[in-house]
């Protein structure tokens, strides 16, 4: 009844924040963005005399043709990677907004497990990162019969939809140690700063043969935002579940020796 309670507290404080509204708008354009590439790539004379860079777009996609198939993939490489950073920033929010509106030190003397706290908190980012991630597939529809995309396969849809719900939670498992960073260091940009300096080593080991065992380049390797890179192996599962357990047991270790000052 008590995780009730505070989950239920914690769904009324994100319903309420304008930054909530403003997320769906965000992925609405990423998914823009991507049309925007695919248009390009339909009509390069067209863009060329707008001053727009065709070849570069062009290259955005590997060379690929303008269809269905392509258009899907970038959109689920931009949830690869994107995806993971804008999560990091989410995590950074739920958590870190406690420090920066100054409740944190209310909610540590209530009569309520401090890991109920951790564990609402997660509950309610998984839940909002999961409409997202679901919020791409009708915009990508959209946009995709607007651009008049040939090959439409709804296997093809089902193929990216699974693939889409698996890359979300591969960035889930690493959103814990932006929990820990973000209450260990009381705020926002911490969390932020290390959201970014993720993304930089996940770039960097993609191409490595570390990428398969590094947290960060598993999500790129597996979506294909980091280009062409060695497989993932059994083993990139286990690091991501492993990655997710130390987040966790860091941040629930960390609010139950916090005190009430912070």
């Amino acid at each position: 009844m008590k995780f009730l309670n505070v989950l239920q507290a914690e769904l009324i404080k994100l319903r309420r924040s304008k930054v909530t509204w403003l997320s769906f708008l965000i992925y609405a354009l990423m998914v823009l963005m991507a049309g925007f590439f695919l248009w390009i790539m339909k009509n390069p004379g067209l863009a060329e005399s707008l001053g727009l860079l065709g070849r570069k777009a062009d290259l955005t996609v590997g060379g690929r043709t303008a269809d269905w198939s392509t258009f899907l993939g970038l959109v689920l490489e931009m949830d690869g990677m994107g995806g993971m950073i804008f999560l990091a920033f989410m995590v950074a929010f739920v958590f870190g907004r406690e420090y920066a509106d100054g409740t944190a030190k209310n909610m540590l003397t209530l009569p309520i497990p401090r890991g109920l706290f951790v564990l609402a908190k997660l509950v309610v980012t998984a839940a909002w990162f999961a409409l997202l991630s679901a919020w791409l597939l009708p915009l990508a529809l959209a946009v995709g019969k607007a651009l008049g995309l040939a090959s439409f396969d709804p296997l093809l849809l089902g193929r990216i939809a699974g693939e889409l719900f698996v890359a979300s939670l591969m960035a889930f498992c690493l959103c814990p140690l932006v929990a820990w960073i973000a209450t260990a260091t009381r705020g926002y940009f911490a969390p932020l700063g290390y959201a970014i300096s993720t993304l930089v080593l996940a770039s960097v080991f993609a191409h490595t043969g570390w990428g398969p065992w590094v947290p960060w380049s598993i999500v790129g390797l597996y979506t294909g935002a980091t280009g062409s890179g060695p497989t993932l192996a059994a083993g990139s599962y286990v690091v991501l579940a492993a990655t997710f357990a130390l987040g966790l047991g860091l941040t629930l270790r960390h609010q139950a020796l916090a005190d009430n000052v912070q």
